[in-house]
């Protein structure tokens, strides 16, 4: 079991008949965190994998790059919460030095006029900046925040499964009833949500 990087610029049509040709199992267009991600399980099964990936660096989101002299900071460190556990326990993450160091705040908005709003910090916090806009929206923040985990839950577990093929006959008819059956266990409203 083996992973094989490549990095390419421009990808030439006879790269693909030389994948043929070299015994590659798979070619992965994209050396972002899912390209990585994919190759790594694609890998773990014995394949023999490249990567092409036209930036002289990979990673995709999840790098940190400079993006003035001195300030560095992960593209799109934001959605690391969205790494599914199994994902970071299967590649061992923790073991070769992966951390979350959470944002005390999650967005600062600027409005314009010195105006802003100030994301995070736990519900009070945003509560109370919410309720320099609207007393109406502050209060209705749990609710939402409710939602939105409610939502969460779901597609999380969905995210590990393989879709069902419309077209695959009876076994596809079963799972994608298994499927389904975790939205109508919710309520109409968060099923609206979620769709």
């Amino acid at each position: 079991m083996r992973l094989v990087g490549l990095l390419i610029i421009n990808v030439p049509a006879s790269c693909f008949q030389m994948t043929r040709k070299s015994g590659i199992d798979a070619l992965i267009i994209g050396g972002g965190h899912n390209g990585l991600v994919c190759a790594y399980y694609l890998a773990r099964t014995g394949m023999n994998v490249r990567i092409l990936e036209a930036r002289n660096v990979i990673g995709g989101a999840a790098v940190t790059e400079e993006f003035h002299p001195g300030f560095r900071n992960s593209t799109a460190s934001y959605t690391v919460s969205l790494l599914q556990p199994k994902i970071i326990a299967d590649m061992g993450l923790k073991a070769k030095g992966y951390k979350v160091i959470e944002r005390p705040f999650s967005n600062f908005l600027p409005l314009g006029n010195g105006k802003y709003l100030l994301v995070g910090g736990g519900l009070e916090a945003t509560q109370k900046e919410l309720r320099r806009f609207s007393e109406k929206d502050a209060e209705r923040l749990p609710a939402y925040y409710d939602m939105l985990e409610t939502a969460a839950s779901v597609l999380r577990d969905l995210a590990l499964e393989i879709p069902p093929n419309v077209s695959g006959g009876a076994s596809s008819l079963l799972a994608a009833i298994r499927q389904g059956r975790r939205f109508t266990k919710l309520s109409t409203l968060d099923q609206h949500h979620i769709l």
